[in-house]
């Protein structure tokens, strides 16, 4: 396990003879013991300003001291665990971070660095949180398990604080009536190609036969909920540089290359969208004997059998009825109301789902893991605080 870089610089400068006892008063030396690991001053600096450079919001000395402790913490649990980050492993930690502002890592670090930031500042911030990941995967993971009925929920009342953008790139190749098949075929050869390498921009010129050929392919910047519902569910988990499984559209196979994707701020209640079940019944008694049989509008299918009593509706929250609109207003997905009639029906009202349309949905594999990263993250939370009362903290 590597040491931090603080501590490097001290073990480096005392060898050398540049340290003695003065050392207590230098940038060097220690403000920090962490059951037994120092931190220093030069480490407190550094870690203080970096946080400024993230314009992290809050008290970022107490914040630079804290997290600093917590990664001693860290890095003390990886070796009780005797958990590491290989060098790769910690490269491709730092890319991560670092394409988190469309960067590389190496110059993220660049642009640091021009701010006073050491490199090993980064890569030892990096090294701590990538081992705690796997301590707490390795400790927790096995014992967390997201049901359907979780992740049923989860997608019922997901609201999108932004709207993903995308810009593509296509290869366009007809394919009406007999010519689909071969059309297919020809799109996943060329998938296959350009999985492994192949020039997109170039296949599209040779290729494509849609107005962007001449351009390479290349679409204009979009709302990954202006595509349809198959091209979005092909694209949506792409990572730039990714090539689709070709998506057939009316009388033509497309596959898709993602340039790049940004999130779109949004709030406008005219991007939400209301899917609600409208169940017949005649009096409050069958109402109660219907919500006692269901938990979701999908359940209403079984009852509904052979008449003509169930609707189901998925239309934007500004287009609803004023009726209708009305009663949802206060439910929640799986909730149900008996507030309206229609003629001699009473209407057994149930919110299905309130939230983004259905191509900015997140999959249920998405869903599902970020549950599950939730709850990794609460127990994290938790262990932390018991390393952190089990700690002999020093300060000299």
């Amino acid at each position: 396990m590597s040491k931090p870089a603080g501590f490097r610089v001290v073990m480096a400068l005392m060898a050398m003879g540049w340290l003695g006892g003065a050392a207590e008063a230098g940038p060097f030396s220690p403000i920090k013991v962490v059951n037994d690991a120092v931190i220093t001053q030069f480490e407190y600096d550094q870690r203080l300003h970096f946080l400024q450079l993230l314009r992290q919001p809050g008290d970022l000395e107490k914040q630079a001291m804290d997290s600093l402790v917590d990664d001693r913490l860290r890095m003390w649990a990886a070796k009780q665990f005797g958990v590491k980050a290989t060098p790769e492993q910690i490269k491709a930690g730092m890319e991560e971070f670092a394409g988190r502002a469309n960067l590389t890592a190496d110059k993220f670090v660049e642009i640091v660095g021009q701010e006073g930031i050491q490199p090993e500042t980064f890569r030892d911030f990096v090294e701590a949180g990538l081992v705690w990941r796997d301590i707490v995967r390795g400790k927790y993971g096995a014992s967390i398990a997201i049901s359907d009925a979780q992740i049923d929920r989860a997608l019922a009342n997901f609201k999108p604080m932004a709207a993903l953008q995308v810009r593509l790139a296509e290869i366009s190749i007809p394919a009406v009536g007999a010519g689909r098949e071969a059309a297919l075929k020809k799109a996943r050869a060329l998938q296959q190609d350009l999985t492994f390498g192949g020039d997109f921009a170039a296949a599209a010129r040779a290729n494509s036969d849609g107005p962007t050929a001449g351009a390479g392919g290349a679409l204009d910047w979009q709302l990954l909920s202006q595509l349809k519902p198959n091209a979005a569910t092909a694209v949506r988990s792409l990572q730039p540089g990714q090539v689709s499984e070709p998506v057939v559209l009316d009388d033509k196979v497309v596959i898709y290359q993602m340039q790049e994707q940004r999130q779109q701020m949004t709030a406008a209640p005219s991007a939400v969208v209301v899917d609600y079940a409208e169940y017949l019944v005649a009096d409050a008694s069958e109402a109660a004997a219907v919500r006692a049989k269901v938990d979701s509008c999908n359940d209403l299918y079984s009852l509904a059998k052979g008449t003509d009593r169930l609707s189901r509706k998925t239309v934007p929250q500004a287009q609803l009825p004023k009726d209708v609109a009305g009663a949802l207003a206060t439910l929640d997905a799986g909730e149900s109301s008996v507030a309206l009639t229609r003629g001699n029906w009473r209407v057994f009202l149930m919110l299905c789902r309130r939230g983004a349309p259905e191509a900015e949905q997140p999959s249920r594999d998405e869903v599902r893991m970020q549950l599950t990263n939730q709850q990794l993250g609460a127990r994290a939370e938790i262990y932390l605080e018991e390393l952190r009362s089990e700690a002999i903290i020093k300060t000299p």
